[in-house]
C-alpha cells in the first residue's frame, strides 16, 4: 500500500521501522522460568541491512513520483528567478516612469515661461503700434 500512496508515506515507512527496532528479538516465557524460549533474535547489522533493503525497494518503486518532484521544484525555482526579474525591471521602468514625466513637467514649466515672455513682448509691441 506504500506504493500506492507515492513518497508522501516515506516517514510513516521510517517511523514503523524505528518502533520496530525492539521487535529484533523475541523471547517466550512458559510458567516455568527455565523453559523459555529464543524464537528470534536477529543483530542491529541485520536488522539495519532489511530497513534499508526495504526503503530502497520503496523508493525505487515510485523513481517517477521523484523524478516529478524534483522537476516541480526546479521549476518552481526558474519561477522565482523569471518572477524576480520581471519585478526588477518593472522598479527599473516605474522609476525611469517617473524621471520622464519630471522632465516634461520641467519642460512645460519652461515652455509656459518663454510663451508668457512672448505674449508679454507681444503686448508691448501692440502698445506700441497703437500709440
Amino acid at each position: 500500500p506504500f506504493l500506492r500512496w507515492g513518497l508522501k508515506c516515506l516517514p510513516l515507512a521510517v517511523g514503523w521501522f524505528e518502533r520496530a527496532t525492539i521487535c529484533t528479538t523475541l523471547t517466550i516465557h512458559n510458567s516455568n522460568p527455565d523453559s523459555s524460549r529464543l524464537i528470534l533474535e536477529e543483530s542491529k547489522e541485520v536488522f539495519q541491512s532489511r530497513i534499508l533493503t526495504a526503503l530502497y525497494e520503496f523508493v525505487r518503486g515510485v523513481p517517477k513520483k521523484v523524478l516529478e518532484r524534483r522537476d516541480e521544484l526546479a521549476l518552481v525555482a526558474v519561477y522565482d528567478d523569471k518572477i524576480a526579474m520581471v519585478e526588477e525591471e518593472n522598479k527599473r521602468l516605474r522609476k525611469d516612469n517617473k524621471r520622464l514625466l519630471e522632465n516634461v513637467e520641467e519642460r512645460d514649466e519652461k515652455i509656459a515661461r518663454k510663451n508668457k515672455r512672448l505674449c508679454s513682448i507681444l503686448d508691448s509691441v501692440k502698445k506700441t503700434l497703437d500709440d
